[in-house]
Formats: C-alpha cells, structure tokens, sequence
C-alpha cells in the first residue's frame, strides 16, 4: 500500500558506479608506481654508469626502429589499407548500429577501406613507435652502428650461399674455409634477424592482408549472391605460393647440406612457382568463370604431387645409392662439415703431439737422485681436492650466521696452487620478519673476510690476507648480493652497517628525495629529506649483464666461473667475457655455436668499477673495441700468473676436437676415431710439466679416451694454457692406436689402486678412508696417476691426508702403485716396484733424521747471514703465524728455503737480520718482532720436523 514512508524514501545510490570508479583509481594508482618506479631506475642507472649503461640502449633503439620499419610500414600509399584501423572501424560500426543491420551495412568491403594520405604517413611512424619494443635485438643493431660507422662485416660474400647447394664441392675442408666462412659474420649477426622479420611481414601484409579482404570480400559477395569462388581459390593459391616460395629460400641458410638439398630446394621453389602461376590463370578467369572447374583442380594437385613424386624419388635413388658409396656421395659434404666446425671450434689452433707411452725402470741406486730432479714437480702435486680443502675450510667460518660459501676456485700465487673460497651475505635466520627490510638493506651490506684459503699441495690453511689485501666484499656472487641492494644515508654520522663498516667508496650512487622516495617508499618517512647513498647491482653477473649485455655469463646451463685475482692492495673479480652466437644458418654448421673469447673484465670488490681487458682477435672484438675501446687497458704484469682460461670455453673446445679431430672423411662417416670425457671427470688446473715443456706450467688438464672403446684407456690428454703470451694454446698429447704399452684410464686406474695389497690393509686401518682426485702427471719418462686417500670423508669436520697413492698410468700386463706420505715418496715406491726392489729399501734413502734438519735450517739461515737468538721462553700480547711447511726429507728442502728467504725478507730485515729460533712439539719455530703502535707483535713461521 502507500505510505508516507514510502513516498519519502530517496532513490538507491548506484554503488556499482563508485565500485567501477575505485577500480580505475586502483589501476591508475598502480600504473602511476610502476611506469614512475621504471623512469626512477632508468633515470639512476644513466647517472651512476652513464654511457656504459645507455649503449646498449642504444643498440635496442637502432635495432628496433630497422627491424620495425622492415616489418611493418607500407609503402603502397595508392590503396592506403589498414587492418588495425579497420578492425577497429568494424567493431565500432557493429556496436554503433547493433545488429538490426546487413552484413554489407555493417561490415564494410576491406578493399575499399583507405586511410588519408597523412594519416597513413602517420600510423606507419605510429606502428615503429608502438611495436619498435618487440623488435629490438641488441646484436643486430651493434652491427647496424658498425656498418654505418665504415666497418665491414663481409656482407656481399653472403650471395654466395645460394650457390652452395647446387655445387659439390671437393673433399678438402679448405672449400669451406674460402666459401663459407667469410659469410659467418653476416650469418650469425645481420641475416637471422633480417630473415625473421621478412617472414613475419609476409605473414601479416601477404598473408593476414589477404585473407582479411577475401572474407570480407566473401561476405559482401555472399550477400549479393554472387560469391566468385574461383577468384578466392587464386588468392589462397597465391598466398599459399608465396609461402612456400619463402620457406624454399630459407632453405638456403641451412645448417646441413647435402648431396639431396638441391632437389629439396628445387621441389619447394617448383611448387611455389607453380602456384603463383596458377594464381595468374585463375585470376584471370575469374573475371568471367565463378565456380573452378574439376579439370583444373585435377590439374593443380597432380602438378604439386608430380613435382614432390619427382623431388622425392630422386632423393631416395640417391640416399640408395649413397647407402653402398657414402664416401662418393656424402664424402665432399663431410669434409665441409669439418672444415666449417674446426674453424667454429678454432681446432686448427690445436697442437697434435704424438704421446709415446713407456714404462721404464729407473736402478735402485739412481731412484733418490731421479725424485730429486724432479722434485720442481713433485713438490708441485695438488694433493688435496675442493671436498677434503671444504671440509677443512668450513669450520673457519665458526659460529657466524650472517656468511656462507658461496664459489671455490683453484688459484696460483707465486707457482703455489690454492684452493679459494669466496663468501656471500645471509640474512640469519634469527632475524624477525619485522627487522627483515632494515637488515637486508643497511647491516648486511658486506661480507668482513670474502675469502679463505688453503694451500692445495699440502692442506694447510693460509691466512687469506697474505694474498687479498681488500677482502672485504661490497659487490660479489649469490646472497644478498644478489637478492637486494644496500644504502645508507648520505650524511650519517653512525654506521649500521656490519661491525659498524663504514663505506667510503665510489660504488653506488647518492640519490635525493624525492627520487630515492621514489624508489624506495619506505624513504618518505625515515629520511624525508636527507639524500640516500644507494648500491644496486651488487652481485657481479646482474653487473655485467646490465653494463655489457653482449656477452654469454650463463654457458650450458651453468653459470660462468669468476676468479678472485688481486694487484697486491685492490681485489677484482676477474670475469671472462664470452661471446656466443647461433649458427642454424650457417652451412655445415649443425648448429654448433660460436663462442669466442673477447678478453676479461676486472671488478672491483669494493666499488664495483669494471675494467677490461683485450685477448681476443675475431671479428666480434673488432667490433667491441670500436665501441669500448676506452674501457681497455693493457695486461697488467701482475695478472700474468694469476690469469686462467675459462673451464667452460675449454670443455667446449675439447668436446668439439673430440668429433673434428678426424680430417679424413672416409675415417669421420665410419665415426671409429672420435674421443669422448671418461664418466664423471672434468678439467682439473694444476702445476704440469709435459713433453716438451722445461719448466713446470700452469696448465688445465683433460683426459680422453674412445668413443665406445670397451676397454678404459686413454687416447690421450687434453692441456691449455694459462701463462701470457700463451694464454688458451691446446695441445692434445695423443697416444698411437697401435701403442703396445697403453695409458690407463682413470677409472681403470682406480681398479688398480682397489687391487693393491699394501692399500687394501691401509683401508682397514682408515676405516672407511675417501679415495679424492686422480690427475695424471708426466714425471719425468713416466705417466703416473696421483691419488691422495683421506681419512675422513668430505662431510666430515676434520679431514687429514692418510696416504697419497702414485699408480702407473703406462700398463703392459702389470699394474705399480706405490704409497707414501708425500708425493715424493710415493713416487720413489712406485719406481721401487717398478724395478722389482722393496720399497723401505728406496724411501729409507729419502728420509732425514731430525737433527739434521734442525741443522739444515740453521744452515740456511747462517748462509743469509741471519743472526740466531735462541730465547727461554717467550711472552707475546698478539702473535701470527706467516707460514707452514714440512721438511720430513731432502725433496721439502726447496719448499723450506721459499718459505725462509719469504720470511726474511718480509721480517728479519726490520729486526736487524735476527730470528728467534726454538723448537716445539717436533717443530721449528722462526720468529721476528714488530712493534706496531708500542705493542710488541711476534711473526714466526712454522717448520715441521718429525
């Protein structure tokens, strides 16, 4: 009924229009913080790495507006068309007149659709600016500056690819070398890009364009009704032709040619052709026929399945008679195919030694004297492998929660090996999730102490400071390095940073509000007006991927390795910078990469400065250093010996000399000459002195075998080169198939160890001992497999070397394995064996009482002219150790005067050429004072003697 009530209720708010307006407040408010946090970062990264950061920005913009404009604009300002506008012309129309209307009224022939003569101009440049992003390929557009700059990257060798296929060419590798490899610049860099966007433009302007006005066409047609069917048939026939047409001349930048391509590429162009011209035939017909008739359709596929019965049958008469004459027919192709894939793998490069495996004996009386000539080797043996030095290594870190390991690298000082472990920040698991933000961003910035060190040949740990004068880290790998930034405010006057560290270096960037609020929302309340000191960036990857984006920093799946390197007072990250490229569409590639390297970039630990470093000749570093030839600097003298060449780059090279090695074709198609990595082995660096080297040199170490050999020996071993100027020289050592006396493999070489008697008895007195890595040596005449057996496994706390194990690698019958605590006693067992002699009868002539070598020790220091105090007792407020060495036996003696001279240059001549000298616990203990402040320090260095 009615009421008053009624009458005077107001009419319902419509909530459903203040809901759609909070929407679209929301969205915009996140638009407005997302586009203003991008414009915040782009603007920061521009002002704190400037042009470094911008070039590669600009190589995307280049790149972008070339494959754009290839794409997408049109040219034909006669028909004006525009599917977009179009589109957008028909939804409109649909919405405006609702459906009350004819397909005709509300869908407007396509054909007949023009945009303005300034309108098209302008929706050409529209479409670059809109799409330019999903275009933009950063090595294409380096090129693109390259070019215009004067450079030339060989782009008319590239016409001569579509030769290749209709040429059989000679069974020399030297073919390739003078017709395809001047092309691969092109190939790699310009053609890939430039072929993608030609196809997509077909897809959309031939294509797409097309089919969108024969619907239309078909609508307006069918509302008449007169649909013309022979004239769509022709306009399918031509899109489908030109297709085909299309993929036919991709076909010509194959990875793989062969003796059959030709008929391929001549099938796929035929039929192409032949639908083109039945294009032109039904076209014309259609002006007066609607309907096609059988005939012709009969015509049009017997032709197309005419043209694939011959291509195809002419194909398997070949691949039949190829079955029974491979080398005649596949032969030139192969050869090719090696030439092409040595080039890529820089196989050429590679020196071929033959490896002459001998086992001789060495006389009893002649085995001390033989260790000692060979002890500047034997002294070098990497005796301790990474899970024995982490297990040592570990508990160095103690109790702190806010570090963890993060890489291990096996580096050189002074011709030493050294097993490096590098540090990351933690956040401690402790830290409530409240003070999380105020923690991962201004305490744990840095790691205090980034690395620890453990001497690799006799497993002492090494004070990290005697080789990293800065260790403390503000930019490396993993953690919060990783995962967050760091910042602290510009003018504070207490740090909260860790053990309150206090930054002073040039890394990061200061930032004022409201930009840093801008950044960082959490600013507009604590610091309001105070400029923020922001460090973003931090982890080393993220870095040079942002300042240098051409370079591969993820290779195979795996992350690159860094090296820790140091000049004696700055510590850098030493970054191999490699360059990779696809091959698809080079011939005869198979699609293996091309991978090159540039040179090296130095990051600083502290500030994050990058430094390069040239090493590189391809045509990728000529194009580099033409952009940034302001960023290198010489090899400095100090990285000589600290240099390494890449693992990654390594494996490649031998997994590509493993297949290419073999030039003779017949020898490649029957594939019973390639090599293969034994299971579970990888490169090991150390210290070796092969054939033809004087000198032990630092050299990393792969071993090789047959592929698919049952038996486990080795076809040879695999070494390149650290030192400058011989940085990356491979040499392969290569054992003679008919080799009577062979080389073991490693896991043969285990079986040996296992079967040894003398190491069965010493298991059980190990309980469960770990058996670590096996790396052949060339000692001398003699190929021996060094093999260190610790006491506890790798996740042990405490792990201690049990014994080291030298095993024949030469084997005619007959397996020698000679244990002993040192290198050098496990080699003058094994030689024992060798001769058939007990070894206690050897390494007795080896060993040195113990007071003669306290004398030897004070020998050395009279003959330095050293003064030697020998004091009662000694009291020190602070004292370190400098050093460790043992001298069990005459072949330490070496490593024992290194460690003394070292010592009194560094101490003794700031204390008047004296030492305190004084024994302790099977020891001697060489010291010197310091005062420091006026508090007197004590640096000695320990010399083990029982």
């Amino acid at each position: 009924m009615y009421n008053s009530s009624t009458q005077s209720s107001p009419p319902p708010r419509d909530a459903g229009k203040y809901i759609r307006i909070g929407i679209v407040a929301l969205i915009a408010i996140v638009i407005f913080v997302l586009t203003s946090n991008q414009a915040v970062v782009l603007y920061m990264n521009s002002q704190e790495f400037g042009t470094l950061f911008t070039k590669p920005l600009y190589f995307s913009l280049v790149s972008a507006v070339v494959l754009a404009s290839i794409t997408l604009i049109r040219v034909n300002i006669k028909n004006r068309s525009s599917m977009s506008w179009y589109g957008l012309n028909v939804v409109l129309t649909f919405f405006k007149r609702g459906s009350s209307y004819s397909v005709t009224e509300t869908i407007p022939s396509f054909k007949d659709y023009k945009l303005s003569v300034p309108n098209f101009i302008i929706w050409q440049i529209t479409k670059v600016v809109l799409f330019g992003a999903f275009f933009t390929n950063l090595m294409f557009g380096f090129a693109v500056v390259y070019l215009l700059d004067g450079h030339d990257l060989a782009i008319s060798s590239v016409w001569k690819i579509f030769s290749l296929p209709f040429v059989t060419p000679p069974t020399d590798p030297s073919y390739a070398a003078t017709h395809v490899v001047p092309m691969i610049p092109s190939l790699t860099i310009l053609i890939p890009p430039i072929l993608a966007v030609i196809g997509l433009r077909l897809v959309l302007y031939v294509g797409l364009h097309n089919i969108v006005g024969l619907v239309t066409r078909y609508l307006q047609d069918a509302a008449k009704g007169k649909p013309k069917f022979l004239d769509y048939i022709s306009t399918i026939e031509a899109i489908i032709g030109i297709g085909i047409i299309w993929a036919g001349i991709n076909m010509f930048f194959t990875d793989q040619i062969d003796y059959n391509t030709k008929y391929a590429i001549g099938g796929t162009l035929a039929a192409g052709f032949a639908l083109i011209a039945f294009y032109f035939i039904d076209k014309f017909k259609s002006r007066v026929i609607i309907l096609p008739s059988k005939r012709d359709i009969y015509i049009r596929v017997i032709t197309l399945i005419i043209i694939a019965l011959i291509a195809g049958s002419i194909m398997m008469v070949n691949n039949s008679i190829a079955d029974a004459r491979k080398i005649e027919f596949l032969g030139p192709y192969k050869a090719e195919q090696i030439g092409v894939n040595r080039y890529l793998g820089q196989l050429d490069q590679i020196t071929v030694v033959p490896h002459e495996v001998k086992q001789s004996s060495v006389s009893v009386s002649d085995i001390p004297s033989y260790v000692a000539q060979n002890n500047d080797l034997l002294s070098k043996i990497r005796v301790w492998d990474w899970d024995a030095a982490f297990a040592k290594l570990k508990p160095e870190i103690g109790l702190i929660p806010y570090v963890d390991f993060e890489n291990n690298d096996i580096l050189r000082f002074n011709d030493t090996l050294y097993w490096t472990a590098s540090m990351k920040p933690i956040l401690p698991s402790s830290v409530t999730l409240e003070n999380q933000w105020y923690n991962q961003h201004l305490v744990y910035t840095h790691v205090d102490n980034g690395f620890l060190t453990l001497n690799a040949q006799n497993g002492t740990i090494v004070d990290s400071s005697k080789f990293f004068s800065q260790r403390m880290i503000y930019y490396g790998e993993g953690g919060l390095f990783s995962d967050t930034w760091a910042a602290y405010p510009q003018n504070r006057q207490t740090s909260a940073e860790l053990n309150n560290a206090t930054y002073n270096g040039s890394g990061g960037i200061d930032v004022k509000p409201p930009i840093s609020q801008l950044f960082e929302p959490n600013f507009f309340l604590s610091y309001p007006t105070e400029p923020i000191h922001i460090i973003r960036y931090r982890d080393v990857h993220d870095r040079m991927q942002l300042l240098y984006p051409y370079f591969q920093y993820d290779l195979f799946g795996k992350q690159l390795d860094i090296l820790p390197v140091s000049d004696g007072k700055k510590t850098y990250w030493l970054v191999p910078l490699i360059v990779g490229f696809d091959t698809k569409n080079i011939p005869w590639s198979f699609s293996n990469p091309y991978l090159r390297l540039v040179g090296y970039a130095l990051v600083d630990i502290y500030d994050g400065k990058v430094t390069l470093i040239k090493t590189g000749d391809d045509f990728f570093t000529d194009m580099f250093t033409s952009q940034y030839g302001d960023q290198f600097i010489p090899i400095p003298s100090w990285l000589d010996k600290q240099l390494r060449y890449p693992e990654a780059l390594f494996n490649w090279k031998v997994d590509m000399f493993n297949v290419y090695h073999v030039t003779d074709t017949s020898t490649f198609i029957q594939a019973k000459d390639f090599y293969e990595v034994p299971d579970g082995l990888g490169t090991y660096y150390v210290e070796e002195k092969p054939p033809g080297f004087d000198t032990p040199t630092y050299v990393g170490l792969l071993s090789l075998e047959l592929r698919g050999s049952q038996g486990r020996n080795l076809a040879g071993y695999m070494i390149v080169q650290n030192d400058v100027p011989n940085l990356g020289k491979m040499q392969f050592y290569q054992v003679p198939l008919d080799s009577k006396t062979k080389l073991l493999g490693p896991s043969a070489v285990r079986e040996a160890l296992a079967r040894e008697s003398d190491f069965a008895q010493l298991q059980t007195l190990l309980r469960n001992p770990r058996v670590g890595d096996n790396i052949l040596y060339k000692i001398g005449d003699h190929d021996v497999y060094f093999i260190p057996v610790y006491t506890a496994g790798s996740g042990g706390v405490v792990t201690q070397l049990g014994t080291i194990a030298a095993v024949g690698a030469a084997f005619d019958g007959e397996y020698f394995v000679g244990l002993g605590n040192t290198p050098q006693q496990a080699f003058a067992t094994y030689l024992a064996k060798v001769s058939g002699v007990a070894p206690s009868n050897v390494t007795v002539a080896l060993q040195l009482d113990e007071t003669t070598r306290v004398n030897t020790i004070k020998s050395i220091l009279t003959d330095q002219k050293i003064t030697i105090l020998t004091p009662k007792s000694l009291q020190f407020p602070l004292t370190f150790e400098e050093g460790q060495v043992s001298f069990t036996q005459q072949s330490d003696l070496d490593n024992t005067k290194s460690l003394i001279a070292e010592f009194v240059k560094n101490f003794a001549s700031q204390n008047g050429d004296r030492i305190l000298f004084w024994e302790e616990n099977g020891t001697v203990k060489l010291g010197a004072v310091a005062v420091q402040d006026s508090v007197p320090e004590l640096h000695y260095i320990t010399i083990g003697v029982r």
